[in-house]
């Protein structure tokens, strides 16, 4: 399933990606992203919201978690024609609901977290080079791949178990951002991620702080 997501997202951004090297290096779409070494190519950026976990039936269980938290961040440099290139590390929480199995449904205490560190390449859309206006709001897609450490803990009058997997993990994100100052964004994001565990998949939705460093 993996492979299959990587590489429809490696489809779909090689003709814009085509197009884009096409060009003359000095054209708007270059002074749009300013590729000179005196600008703001390197940033840091802060964000936190909600995490939201879809979950399946493993071996006739199926487990429930309450609405949890994402905190993360990363440090990343921007490059002509919009890509970027970050590291991020996350860590995410959701506490128990209840588990289901034998045709039953059972309250539960306990937890899933995961901390994910993980190698994104992004793309902010040049819409503003292509004549588009969108009243500064800029549209961002990305992919990411890395490593996963999730654990998920679960107590109640009858069963005690944990269970830790620490495997390769990818995420796809999608956002808008929005220049608040001339070296500050903010952004609303969209990250579905899926670490080790099979029959777990990772829905957030965060607000981010993101400052350009370099500013001249």
């Amino acid at each position: 399933m993996r492979k299959f997501f990587l590489s429809a997202i490696a489809v779909t951004l090689i003709p814009f990606c085509t197009d884009a090297l096409a060009q003359d290096f000095d054209n708007s779409c270059c002074d749009e992203y300013e590729c000179s070494e005196d600008n703001l190519n390197f940033y840091a950026e802060v964000y936190g919201g909600s995490n939201y976990l879809q979950t399946e039936t493993s071996g006739g269980i199926k487990s429930n978690f309450k609405t949890g938290y994402i905190l993360g961040g990363s440090l990343g440099y921007r490059f002509c024609y919009g890509v970027r290139l970050e590291a991020e590390y996350a860590f995410r929480k959701n506490s128990y609901e209840s588990v289901h199995f034998f045709g039953r449904t059972f309250s539960m205490d306990g937890h899933f977290q995961s901390s994910s560190i993980m190698a994104n390449l992004l793309w902010d859309i040049p819409f503003a080079s292509w004549g588009w206006n969108l009243w500064n709001v800029q549209p961002i897609i990305g992919a990411g791949i890395g490593y996963d450490s999730q654990k998920i803990r679960g107590v109640n009058e009858t069963m005690h178990y944990d269970q830790t997997c620490r495997q390769f993990a990818w995420q796809m994100t999608a956002g808008l951002s929005y220049p608040l100052f001339s070296n500050i964004d903010i952004a609303v994001e969209y990250k579905f991620h899926k670490g080790g565990f099979n029959y777990i998949y990772d829905h957030s939705v965060v607000g981010g702080l993101t400052v350009k460093l370099g500013y001249h």
